[in-house]
């Protein structure tokens, strides 16, 4: 019987002590190999990831592309799995991993579906239509994307797998607020201000919202879908806020 394929599992990492241990403690059965990069932690967090096994690494954080590619360039497997620190690998995924992977027909690379969990409930409704590519050959996979929003891009076709990985992104209401925020602010500064800027604030966050609350049936999860499709337009809102915040201090005055 042949060897089957070593797998990687990269992470980046910044005070996330809470969520590690979860998250790498799901990959440990089928991950040959745990790859953490951290950018300067001080809470326990690669304490408890070198508990688990993991190779740490320390880099400075630039951005969520050039981290994670950092995190890709240490990892010695055939196949490769990116995880965030607050996502969690399910048992079944694990197994279809393995699975996969030992199939002469496998694709180079695997999108997997993201289950956010949030306010005591799994929004499993394509409110969320999150199939990001996760799993991929690392000789023919890199980092792309524009900050914040990372991406693997991969060289061939593309499968998707049918288990999740489970999200679990936000504390609270004033955790998600706070990333929003922040993130808000790195896609804001990844665009050039535009005359349209203001008409943009209206236009972006509605569209979002009548997207994710009607036409993706966020109506069909109560209070929790209005939430979530308000929160996503905030998002918006506030990405084209800065933007135009950006235009008007650009303008000099008569």
């Amino acid at each position: 019987m042949s060897q089957r394929p070593k797998v990687s599992l990269i992470v980046i990492t910044r005070d996330e002590a809470e969520l590690i241990g979860q998250c790498l403690g799901s990959a440990r059965s089928f991950c040959d190999e745990l790859v953490v990069v951290d950018s300067g932690s001080t809470d326990q967090t690669v304490a408890i990831a070198e508990s688990l096994g993991a190779c740490v690494y320390q880099q400075p954080f630039t951005d969520y592309v050039r981290q994670k590619q950092e995190a890709l360039d240490r990892a010695t497997g055939e196949w490769v799995l990116l995880l965030d620190a607050d996502e969690q690998a399910t048992w079944d995924l694990g197994r279809e991993i393995l699975a996969t992977i030992h199939r002469s027909d496998a694709a180079p690379g695997y999108r997997i579906q993201r289950v956010l969990y949030h306010l005591r409930h799994y929004f499993i409704r394509p409110i969320y239509r999150d199939l990001p590519v996760r799993l991929f050959r690392r000789e023919l996979g890199h980092i792309g994307g524009v900050d914040p929003h990372d991406k693997v891009v991969v060289d061939g076709r593309v499968g998707r797998l049918k288990s999740p990985i489970l999200h679990f992104s936000y504390r609270d209401v004033a955790d998600h607020v706070a990333t929003i925020n922040r993130f808000s602010t790195r896609g804001a500064a990844q665009v050039a201000p535009s005359p349209f800027a203001a008409i943009q604030m209206f236009t972006h966050p509605l569209w979002r919202f009548l997207n994710l609350y009607i036409i993706r049936g966020g109506f069909l999860e109560g209070g929790r879908g209005l939430y979530a499709a308000m929160t996503a337009a905030f998002y918006v809102f506030l990405k084209y806020a800065k933007i135009y915040e950006r235009r008007v201090q650009s303008i000099r005055p008569r």
